[in-house]
């Protein structure tokens, strides 16, 4: 019961996480590549 509480509560932290890195690499993509996006 214990082993099953402990990965639910790994998978409620590292999933909103894994989510925020991939979409802080994925937008900050452009400074490492050298492409300018501009928004208007």
């Amino acid at each position: 019961m214990k082993a099953i509480l402990l990965l639910l509560a790994w998978t409620w932290v590292t999933l909103p996480l894994g989510w925020g890195v991939y979409q802080s690499v994925k937008k900050s993509q452009p400074l490492f590549s050298g492409a300018v996006e501009v928004k208007k």
